[in-house]
């Protein structure tokens, strides 16, 4: 069963400022989601996409027109934010600016009515974890932002009955090194709880890294959840498959001609594999109208050999070397498509490409193999299993 579970999920946007225009932002539409004890859960998505809207349904801040919101077992969609088990933590750091950093962890304990010694020692345990040991007497008022938030992070953990800590960006003033500090501390805090951990990110590629599990919103929905591996490898939509990919993702159009299979409108080096002619031309027959899409990542292309079967020439414009892949970028003959591959550097075809990097690349023919088992297809935007 899982721990979080989120049904059905339909959140009215909130009204925009003023000097925003006044609309009303997007809403969230039949959100479905899940979470098992103990999961690091990170949802990503553009700026207005609804992150921020659905970790404050999930404290209680907005009541959701339909849905249900079950946390470990309890049903809480109607329940107000103090009685959920909850923490929420914005972008910005949010402190009690007059109380010391000591008195600020302190305060979610103040109803326990613990001794001195205990109170000292839960507080003194969680500044180690925190790093902020040398500041506990500072007034939080005075700490520079990334120190804050990390107080107000750990102020949210102190709750011993934290079930469901929700992050809004609020790692995205931390510096790269005190992100991997504060996800150790949080993941720590963890193994002696029952709880988990959502994190909202606009698509850091660190803060993303940090998630075991991986929800990306698109417009108020849900587009995908499920293990990293599982989006790099299969993607359901061409939005998810652009989010992740970026400009290092090839994308070309597919049709069948005269059972031939062509991408962009280019043929591939014959003879094309034709088990892929026939399955195109299946395909094109089921959806006359629709829009068929190949995709691959730019790691995924295999550099072919001149005249090798299944293989696209394409024209270089330019090899670049960021000192972990050497980029090749090109275009395909006779068109404006632009594609891209890339291979590590210390690997031997590197060492090729080096000595062409500094020289005239333009107008270089180079055998790219875009068929391969990492390649996707797309009808209308969907991913073909």
């Amino acid at each position: 069963m899982a721990f979080l579970r989120v049904s059905s999920l339909d959140v009215s946007g909130s009204r925009w400022p003023r000097w925003l225009g006044g609309r009303r932002g997007d809403g969230l539409t039949d959100i479905e989601l899940m979470l098992d004890e103990g999961s690091l859960c990170t949802v990503f998505g553009d700026a207005g996409s609804g992150k921020s809207l659905l970790v404050q349904t999930l404290a209680g801040l907005h009541r959701p027109a339909r849905g249900q919101v079950v946390l470990d077992g309890v049903d809480v969609t109607r329940l107000p934010p103090g009685r959920r088990r909850t923490a929420l933590v914005p972008a910005m750091p949010v402190v009690y600016p007059a109380l010391t950093v000591e008195e600020n962890l302190a305060w979610p304990l103040r109803r326990q009515r613990l001794g001195d010694e205990q109170l000292s020692r839960q507080v003194q345990e969680m500044a180690s974890l925190l790093g902020v040991l040398d500041v506990l007497h500072v007034a939080a008022g005075q700490l520079p932002p990334a120190t804050a938030q990390r107080v107000a992070i750990g102020r949210a953990l102190m709750r011993d009955d934290l079930a469901l800590l929700l992050l809004d960006d609020a790692l995205r003033i931390l510096d790269a090194e005190g992100r991997r500090r504060m996800v150790g501390c949080l993941r720590q805090v963890q193994r002696s709880r029952r709880m988990c951990i959502l994190i909202t990110t606009r698509g850091q590629p660190d803060v993303m890294g940090l998630g075991d599990e991986w929800a990306m919103l698109d417009h108020g929905r849900i587009l995908q959840q499920g293990r990293p591996a599982e989006f790099l490898q299969y993607p359901r939509t061409m939005a998810v498959a652009s989010r992740l990919g970026g400009s290092c993702l090839n994308v070309l159009p597919a049709r069948s001609e005269q059972g031939v299979a062509r991408f962009a409108g280019i043929g591939l080096q014959p003879p094309s594999p034709p088990q892929l002619d026939l399955w195109l031309a299946e395909l094109q027959a089921q959806f006359p109208q629709a829009s068929i899409e190949m995709a691959i990542r730019a790691e995924n292309v295999v550099l072919g050999r001149p005249g090798q079967e299944g293989c696209i020439e394409v024209v270089l414009t330019a090899i670049e070397d960021d000192g972990t892949w050497m980029h090749m970028h090109g275009v395909l003959p006779g068109t404006e498509v632009t594609v891209c591959a890339k291979v590590v550097v210390d690997s031997p075809v590197a060492y090729d490409l080096a000595a062409l990097a500094g020289g005239a690349v333009q107008g270089r023919r180079q055998a790219l193999q875009f068929i391969n088992r990492h390649t996707l297809f797309f009808v209308d935007g969907r991913l073909v299993q």
